[in-house]
């Protein structure tokens, strides 16, 4: 043990001098105590709500915001929740994202006829543009069933086969029937993220996979009340939001019967599963298509960078704030 201590220390004291000599800082072990009421005690955001039917209705009054006002226009239309349903649906389409998402399952071992679940999946843009690019046995869940903010539009639509499910009893009665399920910002809006991982494990096979695409991240106290607080539904509508540092996300869902398989970061392959793209970062998009899933390979990439940044505020970011989070179903074991 007194070895381990002394490797430790060694290593903290090397990253430490390196964060020195790369920004004339100087870490202390020093805690800073601020005051009170500080921005956090003041923070009123706690209490948003998850209500579909006032989801809906402050969805209609976004609309009219939108005629007058171009940013929440913009707002609509990066969401894919534009007035317009088959406008947002043909968005989405246009964008790398669903290819990006079948390629990953593919490499996976999920193919065009595995039974593939979208969970939380709003309108689902994603259960219809992958039905589009050829998956066959495809489910979009959300217990919001209403047109605008909900699967209404998509059940309207006689071009798909895709089961719609909105009766949370019926999900909860589901066992062990999708190779994978995807989910694509949705996690963050769940109030208790383990109890609805373990409603959405019970719906996968074994050794199933769930992708965990585009989530709300937030690494720091003060970028947590910066987000939330120009959140522009919560803020305008008060709709529950929460960002989580991508750490969290692990944790929670690998309390419950999942394991963290695989990690795509920031910046790789032009952040191709997102809708902000970026520039190509060769070397690191490389890597990742070598070590995805290996050991010693993105999931140790991750918390590398986590506990980097957990103890120096200091070094890559990459992993901080991923494309993907790729969880599989696992044994819970005995202990």
């Amino acid at each position: 043990m007194g070895k381990i201590k002394k490797i430790f220390r060694k290593t903290r004291m090397f990253w430490a001098s390196k964060f020195q000599k790369c920004t004339g800082w100087r870490i202390t072990n020093r805690v800073q105590h601020g005051s009170c009421p500080d921005d956090m005690d003041r923070f009123r955001m706690s209490d948003g709500f998850e209500d579909p039917g006032k989801w809906e209705r402050s969805l209609k009054q976004a609309f009219e915001d939108a005629k007058t006002d171009k940013e929440m226009a913009d707002v609509l239309r990066y969401a894919f929740l534009e007035e317009d349903p088959a406008a947002s649906f043909r968005h989405f389409q246009e964008l790398p994202a669903s290819g990006a998402i079948s390629r990953l399952l593919a490499k996976l071992g999920v193919d065009k006829s595995g039974v593939i679940a979208d969970v939380g999946c709003g309108r689902g843009h994603l259960a219809y543009a992958l039905h589009k690019m050829g998956h066959e046995r495809l489910t979009a869940m959300d217990p919001n069933g209403n047109y605008f903010t909900g699967t209404a539009y998509l059940s309207s639509l006689n071009d798909h086969n895709i089961e719609i499910v909105n009766d949370l009893c019926k999900w909860r009665e589901t066992y062990g029937k999708f190779d994978a399920i995807v989910s694509a910002g949705t996690v963050h809006h769940w109030q208790h993220i383990p109890q609805v991982a373990i409603d959405c494990r019970r719906t996968m096979k074994p050794g199933a996979y769930w992708l965990m695409i585009s989530e709300f991240y937030a690494r720091t106290p003060r970028e947590f009340l910066s987000l939330l607080s120009n959140h522009p539904t919560a803020k305008r509508y008060g709709s529950y939001e929460w960002a989580y540092p991508a750490s969290v996300y692990a944790d929670l869902i690998q309390s419950v019967g999942f394991k963290l398989a695989g990690v795509i970061p920031w910046s790789y392959n032009k952040n191709e599963f997102l809708y902000t793209p970026t520039t190509l970062d060769q070397q690191l998009t490389r890597w990742v298509n070598r070590n995805l899933l290996k050991s010693n390979g993105t999931v140790e990439a991750f918390w590398n960078e986590v506990d980097l940044f957990r103890r120096f505020r200091f070094g890559p970011t990459n992993y901080l704030a991923p494309q993907v989070m790729i969880f599989q179903r696992v044994g819970i074991g005995e202990n």
